[in-house]
């Protein structure tokens, strides 16, 4: 049976009040919005600095040139960008958050696990982004770490606590400021970046990679990035009205993520190319101390706490939505406040070594969240071809369904392929020049594996 809020009638359009739905299916009366609303919120989100990063890791790591950068990062944003698309078009379709969607393939019970590691995933990208920004407040106002952590976090907590509506509102206003920043950054960046820098075959990982596997990796990066993202797509665009074309909803989620993501990423590698010291060093503020004229510092600065912000209160929102989906008898809000406490708790102990970690964080996001995006996609557009029964999202007897099968499945046979710091696989240890294929090895099999189940067993 379908979970309804008794105070759903209540919210509408309202920004300053405290969303009352949680993870129920949102009824046709509460829909509200407009699409366009998709675009701003994605590219306020992702206008930031740890975007900026992923495409500093590409030189600081694997010692890219710029050009081998950006073919990398390009494709990868190109891959990325559809698979959140197309998963944002779920919401209006089907009115409830994306991890919610996720219990048609994997069943009740068996959605506890990916949904678990989606309420995890939440709190490690708001630690991610919490880093960034407590840098920059500590650097443009002269605090210590924790007085900016603090204060970070208190901020984002607040907005993600109003919820939906307040999001959607910070997202539109905050875009246009951040838009307008790195502009300034980007004109002193592209200017002055050393587009004859050569690979450098003795950066920390591209010495094992080469030319070959750092582009593999760059590609991986951008990809790991976005399929981050992913997870969190019809929670933003549940409340469109279900008329809302759906090609409508997958231009503005994939254009924004997409103009937003390749420019910021290779804003990082122009950076990082002109200074190679900060780029390979553990503040990453520190990319945006030497730019030109000097008065745009504190500036940038300001602008990274504002991006921040953009980035995390979906963090901590669409976290403490999958809190909520694996029964964590809590509110929505009360799980907001949670995912934003052990999000700045683990901001802090994880405050150095700030590249290596970003890119083991964002391959072990991948390993996971690469076979539960083919699997959602096939359960939508081939198993059941858009066609749900809203009681089923509710229904604790579908315990467990073939999706959380090939899901498992799908990793395990990915595992040879792992390529990182913390872990080499059989296969990439005996080819590392092809970087970490895993994550498109667990999507191809995923997807084959739930084709071949769901359509014989989970039609229900």
């Amino acid at each position: 049976m379908a979970e309804h809020s008794k105070e759903g009638s209540q919210y509408g359009a309202e920004v300053a009040r405290i969303e009352p739905i949680g993870i129920e299916h949102v009824e046709e009366s509460e829909r509200h919005g407009h699409v366009s609303s998709v675009f701003t919120l994605w590219f306020g989100a992702n206008v930031e600095l740890a975007t900026l990063t992923t495409g500093t890791a590409a030189v600081a790591l694997f010692g890219l040139s710029f050009t081998q950068a950006a073919i990398g990062l390009i494709i990868g944003n190109i891959l990325g960008v559809t698979l959140l698309g197309l998963v944002s078009t779920f919401g209006p379709r089907l009115g409830v958050p994306q991890m919610v969607h996720s219990r048609a393939p994997f069943g009740f019970f068996g959605n506890f696990l990916p949904g678990s590691l989606n309420a995890i995933a939440g709190i490690m990208w708001f630690a991610v982004n919490t880093v960034l920004g407590s840098f920059a407040f500590e650097a443009l106002f002269h605090t210590d770490f924790m007085a900016a952590l603090l204060v970070m976090v208190l901020i984002q907590v607040i907005v993600a606590v109003y919820g939906h509506n307040m999001i959607h509102a910070v997202e539109r206003f905050m875009a246009v400021i951040l838009t307008i920043v790195f502009a300034g950054v980007s004109i002193f960046a592209f200017a002055h970046a050393n587009y004859a820098l050569p690979f450098d075959p003795k950066s920390v990982l591209g010495q094992y990679t080469g030319i070959r596997g750092g582009i593999i990796e760059a590609v991986g990066l951008a990809l790991s990035y976005l399929l981050g993202w992913t997870v969190f797509g019809s929670d933003y665009t549940r409340y469109l009205p279900s008329s809302t074309p759906a090609s409508h909803v997958f231009f503005n989620a994939a254009s924004a993520n997409f103009i937003a993501g390749v420019w910021l990423e290779l804003l990082g590698v122009a950076l990082a190319t002109i200074f190679p010291a900060a780029a390979s060093g553990a503040d990453p503020i520190a990319l945006l101390s030497g730019i030109h004229p000097h008065w745009m510092v504190p500036v940038a600065l300001f602008a990274v706490i504002i991006g921040t912000v953009t980035a995390d209160v979906l963090n901590i929102y669409s976290g403490s939505l999958s809190a909520l989906v694996v029964n964590v008898p809590i509110k929505r809000w009360t799980a907001a406040v949670l995912v934003g406490l052990l999000g700045g708790i683990l901001a802090y102990v994880a405050r150095n070594s700030y590249y290596l970690d970003f890119e083991n964080f964002l391959f072990l996001l991948a390993y996971w969240l690469a076979p539960w995006t083919a699997i959602v996609l096939v359960d939508y557009f081939i198993v059941r071809r858009g066609r749900y029964n809203t009681a089923m999202f509710y229904d604790p007897r579908r315990v467990l369904r073939p999706g959380f099968w090939a899901w498992l499945a799908a990793i395990v046979v990915s595992v040879p392929f792992f390529n990182q710091a913390m872990y080499v696989g059989a296969f990439a240890d005996h080819h590392p020049h092809m970087g970490d294929i895993s994550y498109y090895v667990s999507f191809l099999v995923a997807g084959l594996l739930y084709w071949l189940l769901g359509t014989r067993y989970a039609r229900d």
